[in-house]
């Protein structure tokens, strides 16, 4: 299938190819058989011969009447490569987005759909790793200061062709998925979501229409209140949030909880945009039951055990103007307890860039 695939990525670059630049290739082309007449004779007689049991006379070589033909063609194939260098061609954009994992740049190029792996691949390499060290997160506002710069580049990437397909891909942590979607909230950039395939080491587009996810979501059962506090939003997908390990901060005023839950937790459960746009759906209408049910919230704290590509849409879901502050946690195995950072998403201009920690660690030790 892959060789298929490369073949009709060839064909379609040659047809593709500028109509000046085609005739330039063909002028060169007989302009290098008049260079060589007996070659090209020889080759038409073999064709005349099985059509019309007929043959061409000797022909001279005519290397002036060549050697203009190559010259001619030459001009044509440089035009026709300049003037398609000033036209913008299509392209895709490809969000390389590394923290957790390590895996090679461009490493979607090859996992695009057909008619994507035509057209021309620019890529966006937005990588954390070395604000880590020995697995310790080290440098955590450098961190925030890349990701805050990338609709900037996004924006210089694309120009301003809304249409041009985005691909997300990665393997980054929980609260910096969460924050660069909602750095690429606004809807004219036409993002598309991969995920890791881990039995086949493929990135696997979410795309098309599948059956629904059986999800539960309790936001009906948040009593309405007018006290000030905080509340608690947990998302279990891919493995459900244990409650006890939420319990272990000892976060105040908590005024309620809401958990949204696929009914069966699993890895790989989420296949396709029409899981995405369900899960989102639950979240957005969880947010809105706590704006109408806790008028004086403060702030949402978030616990979520998923894929990056939906911790990213979910991100894509937030308003800076409208939610309430939502406050992303990390989950370690090596923390005690062990969800041992967060990032607020949306909070004021001081409080945005700031990790709160649970460790005793202190702010510049915190492990992965």
């Amino acid at each position: 299938m892959d060789n298929i695939k490369g073949v009709v990525v060839l064909a379609w670059k040659w047809l593709t190819r500028p109509a000046i630049g085609k005739a330039g290739l063909l002028l060169i082309t007989g302009g290098l058989a008049l260079l060589n007449p007996p070659l090209l004779v020889e080759i038409a007689n073999l064709i005349l011969s099985r059509l019309i049991n007929s043959s061409l006379s000797p022909m001279n070589a005519q290397p002036l009447f060549g050697g203009v033909l190559i010259t001619v063609g030459l001009l044509l194939v440089l035009t026709g490569y300049f003037g398609s260098r000033r036209s913008k061609p299509s392209e895709v954009i490809g969000i390389r987005h590394q923290s957790l994992g390590s895996f090679p740049k461009e490493a979607i190029k090859g996992d695009l759909p057909l008619l994507q792996c035509i057209r021309h691949y620019r890529e966006l390499d937005v990588n954390h790793s070395d604000s880590y060290t020995n697995g310790v997160l080290t440098d955590q506002l450098s961190l925030i200061r890349r990701m805050n710069k990338v609709p900037v580049e996004l924006d210089s990437l694309a120009g301003a062709d809304s249409d041009t397909p985005i691909a997300y891909y990665g393997l980054a942590h929980i609260p910096i998925a969460f924050y660069l979607g909602f750095l690429l909230a606004d809807s004219k950039y036409n993002i598309q979501l991969y995920d890791l395939n881990n039995d086949s080491g493929r990135w696997n587009q979410l795309s098309g229409v599948t059956a629904s996810l059986a999800i539960n979501n309790t936001k009906n059962l948040l009593n309405a209140t007018e006290a000030v506090g905080d509340i608690i939003l947990s998302i279990g997908i891919s493995y459900p949030v244990a409650q006890i390990e939420i319990e272990a901060l000892n976060l105040p005023n908590v005024l309620g909880f809401i958990q949204i839950n696929a009914a069966f937790p699993r890895r790989q459960l989420v296949s396709s945009h029409a899981h995405i746009e369900q899960i989102c759906t639950e979240f957005k209408a969880a947010l809105e039951h706590i704006k109408n049910c806790c008028p004086n919230r403060q702030r949402i704290h978030l616990f979520y055990a998923g894929p990056v590509s939906l911790c990213f849409a979910l991100g894509r879901c937030l308003s800076e103007r409208i939610d309430s502050e939502i406050v992303v946690y990390n989950y370690s195995v090596k923390e005690q307890p062990k969800y041992s950072w967060s990032l607020s998403l949306n909070g004021s201009a001081n409080s945005i860039i700031v990790f709160n920690h649970s460790s005793e660690k202190g702010s510049s030790h915190v492990t992965v």
